[in-house]
């Protein structure tokens, strides 16, 4: 033992030690100790490697915008993987629709999480369909979405006589341009050829104005209520005259105007008022409806009617202050309070 500390002191730097053998054990022991290190850090990093990367929980990105997804995934070490596709509904643009592997599961840092971004709907907005065959115009739309809910589908169909070859869509609702945000229904007025005969004006007179609205709004003709003033053997709310009269025959685009004195002793509480409201000439009679909105929240319709636009006059006896509604097909066009008219 004492032989081996004795050999392991020699080997050691000393005083006795010539200046450079001193030198040269020196710088033999740090060589030996810089080898020793980078082994050591060598086994290290060696052992660290062989621990693998960090787990890590997959997020939940699923109906975030973009980058707000690549956010959370940077933030827990993961790498996306980006799949665009369209989408049925408008305001998904942008978003995530679908995530692999699914939200929960564990991974290692690194991993790269597939992500399905929505571009939007295929249409965003609805075309213009005048002048366009119906029958083609349903193929194209169940083509389009036939992978996808239907954003834009045909509700109502009404044909008319028009100059137009018959099945030619002369007019839709909702009008082109307007931006889908949902399933929408698409009205389309189609063309059912011309009219061979002319139209006459029916007979009106003696009708209370109730009846009188009800028949002429199925026509298709525009139409104009007139109040005037009470007078000998004048019934009120019964219609007096009508111009032009009865039988005539009515030229394009012709208003029938209807004269009819107010209905007297109105009772408590109601308001006989002409509901006014001035409309864009369409090609052909659209459909109008009226509705009353009363004071406590309670809708119903007042009037349906076929009009071809311009000035629209609808008698009515309401609730004093309830709302009047006007609405082409499902679209609202305008609304006013029930209030007194004076005589035209």
């Amino acid at each position: 033992m004492n032989r081996i500390t004795e050999t392991f002191k020699s080997m050691m730097p000393n005083h006795t030690d010539q200046q450079d053998i001193k030198y040269f054990k020196i710088l033999m022991y740090s060589f030996i100790g810089i080898i020793l290190i980078t082994f050591v850090a060598g086994a290290i990093t060696f052992l660290m490697s062989l621990r693998g990367a960090e787990d890590t929980l997959v997020p939940e990105v699923r109906g975030q915008e973009l980058v707000e997804a690549l956010v959370e995934l940077q933030r827990r070490e993961l790498y996306p993987l980006i799949e665009a596709r369209f989408d049925s509904d408008p305001a998904t643009r942008g978003s995530i629709l679908d995530q692999s592997p699914a939200a929960g599961s564990v991974v290692k840092a690194g991993q790269r999480v597939q992500l399905v971004v929505s571009q939007g709907a295929i249409v965003d907005r609805v075309d213009d369909f005048i002048g366009r065959p119906v029958e083609e115009v349903r193929d194209e739309l169940q083509a389009l979405f036939s992978t996808f809910d239907a954003l834009l589908r045909i509700s109502n169909v009404t044909y008319v006589f028009h100059q137009s070859d018959p099945g030619i869509i002369v007019e839709q609702d909702p009008a082109p341009g307007v931006d889908l945000s949902g399933p929408t229904d698409l009205n389309l007025i189609v063309s059912r050829g011309a009219r061979d005969e002319p139209i006459r004006a029916s007979s009106y007179v003696g009708l209370q104005y109730t009846e009188a609205l009800q028949r002429i709004g199925r026509v298709g003709i525009p139409f104009e209520f007139r109040l005037i003033d009470p007078a000998p053997g004048r019934t009120p709310g019964v219609v007096q005259r009508q111009q032009p009269v009865a039988g005539s025959e009515l030229e394009a685009g012709e208003a029938l105007v209807l004269e009819l004195v107010p209905p007297q002793n109105v009772p408590e509480g109601l308001v006989f008022g002409v509901f006014r409201h001035e409309l864009p000439r369409y090609p052909v009679s659209v459909e109008l409806n009226l509705d009353v909105i009363s004071a406590t929240g309670e809708r119903r319709r007042l009037t349906t009617m076929l009009h071809p636009g311009g000035r629209v006059t609808v008698p009515y006896l309401e609730e004093l202050g309830s709302t009047l509604v006007l609405s082409r097909y499902a679209t609202e066009l305008t609304r006013s309070i029930a209030e007194p008219v004076d005589s035209d």
